[in-house]
């Protein structure tokens, strides 16, 4: 009877655990989902901005190499929104130059017309590791120029993903999007660009010539 009783009971705790479990195998895990490469460069922090030989300057305690802030993304993605450069297309790769890089351009009358938009975006996702073998054609119709020196990677006058010790900012690379990847570069690039004249002027600028 004691015995009956047992084997009764291991019978209802098995159905129990049984009943409304869920099967194993059955399961899935959710696929993460990321954003496009415009969504991205939205919302993600650009190189650092430190407070350089003003800092001490204002306050004797500051040092150079102190953060100020992280700079944006804001600029270039503005123009490209305002040229109709469409971030959110499948299978690009984005080298994105930050505010400063902006700045700097537009102070030597550079204009970030929708070509030199176009020419910041390949083709085809290619990785940090790939750029010096891939084709990279731009959407403007131009190839930018890679060039591997100083051990680090150069397309056309900028440095893809830099790495400095503070005060000298650094550059992200292989940042991942739903479309595509961006890589952080930190200077504005544009067709014309060539290794022996150091550029022949963006277009729509003279004042680069």
């Amino acid at each position: 009877m004691i015995y009956a009783t047992v084997m009764l009971g291991s019978l209802s705790l098995s159905s129990a655990l049984l009943v409304g479990s869920p099967k194993i195998g059955a399961s899935r895990m959710a696929v993460p989902m990321m954003a496009s490469v415009g969504d991205t460069l939205g919302t993600m922090e650009g190189p650092e901005i430190f407070w350089g030989a003003e800092g001490p300057l204002q306050d004797p305690m500051k040092e150079e190499s102190e953060l100020k802030e992280y700079d944006t993304f804001s600029t270039f993605l503005a123009a490209c929104s305002a040229a109709g450069v469409d971030l959110s297309q499948p299978d690009i790769t984005v080298f994105a130059p930050a505010n400063v890089a902006c700045e700097e351009y537009k102070s030597t009358g550079g204009v970030l017309s929708k070509e030199v938009c176009a020419y910041h975006v390949v083709k085809g996702v290619v990785p940090s590791a790939s750029i010096g073998s891939a084709d990279l054609t731009t959407l403007e119709g131009g190839s930018i120029t890679y060039r591997r020196m100083f051990r680090k990677d150069f397309v056309d006058n900028a440095i893809v993903g830099a790495k400095y010790s503070p005060p000298r900012s650094s550059y992200a690379a292989d940042i991942k999007a739903d479309n595509g990847v961006i890589h952080g570069i930190n200077e504005v690039i544009y067709p014309g660009w060539s290794e022996s004249t150091g550029g022949t002027g963006a277009v729509g600028d003279a004042t680069r010539a």
